[in-house]
């Protein structure tokens, strides 16, 4: 499944070549008419957890931990799961969103292996390659999420997150003309995705060209669904002009989304302090 020249993509000297040729490969199928499949019945997702509709005993097990997680219950969710799978070991959602449950719980181990079984059991299903790449992310391991990313998009090749997961990584590594790249094929297949824009706004944020990166910020739809660090990169470029009415505006939203994937990377006791020191700064 995985290919051993991406380690070398990564590390040769040549390696933004290779990665533009790469990229452009991708584009090109994107443009296609890919063959994917179809969506499980009575599956779907939202907030980033597996659903189920009907009413059978697997659907309502499965919502119940779902609405668990959403609440932040992450220990009472895996608690209904692991009961669950004791009579259902092969149902994807209860693999899915366990995984989940230990991603927020932060034992990556565990997170890490039922997400592998819930790709054993349904391999056509490109998010769980998503979660997966996240893992190896986190600790490091950049070859590794590279692979699996590229994984998730041979299943869909227009899973527009996929694109800005790896523009991201790159970013991570102030690889920015990489990162640029796959923002910027991201919104060639949708022009106003949120988190592609949002991706285009950090590259200005790391080079410290805040009006630039606000400017972007401002364009962004939070509607539907987005990445919530969207708040964060708001409130510091907020900050950084010192506008500190929208910064405590911005952190005080963030801090909303306290069971949010942001919060896996960052101390909600940080967000806090930022919150208390632009509180501070608008009253003088």
């Amino acid at each position: 499944m995985l290919c051993c020249t991406a380690a070398l993509i990564l590390i040769s000297p040549a390696y933004a070549e290779n990665e533009f040729y790469n990229l452009q490969r991708l584009l090109k199928l994107a443009h296609e008419n890919p063959t994917e499949a179809e969506p499980k019945d009575k599956i779907y997702f939202k907030n980033g957890l597996a659903y189920c509709t009907g009413e059978s005993r697997l659907a309502q097990e499965n919502n119940r931990a779902a609405a668990a997680m959403e609440a932040g219950d992450f220990s009472g969710a895996a608690q209904i799961l692991h009961k669950a799978l004791k009579k259902s070991a092969l149902f994807f959602p209860f693999r899915y969103n366990l995984g989940s449950c230990y991603l927020h719980l932060d034992d990556l181990k565990k997170a890490l292996l039922n997400f592998q079984k819930a790709a054993a059991v349904v391999p056509e299903y490109y998010g769980v390659y998503l979660q997966v790449g996240g893992i190896y992310q986190h600790w490091k391991r950049d070859n590794d999420a590279i692979q699996y990313y590229r994984e998730a998009l041979k299943r869909n090749r227009r899973a527009l997150d996929t694109y800005v997961l790896i523009g991201d990584l790159f970013l991570q590594r102030n690889q920015m003309e990489v990162a640029k790249k796959y923002y910027d094929a991201c919104l060639n297949i949708n022009h106003r995705f949120p988190n592609a824009v949002l991706g285009r706004a950090k590259i200005h944020f790391k080079q410290e060209e805040y009006y630039k990166a606000l400017v972007l910020l401002k364009s962004i739809d939070t509607r539907g669904e987005y990445d919530k660090s969207f708040h964060y990169y708001f409130a510091e470029c907020a900050f950084k002009l010192e506008d500190y009415k929208t910064a405590s505006e911005q952190y005080g939203i963030l801090l909303r989304y306290k069971n949010d994937r942001f919060f896996l990377a960052n101390s909600v006791g940080l967000i806090e302090h930022k919150l208390y020191l632009s509180n501070r700064l608008k009253e003088k």
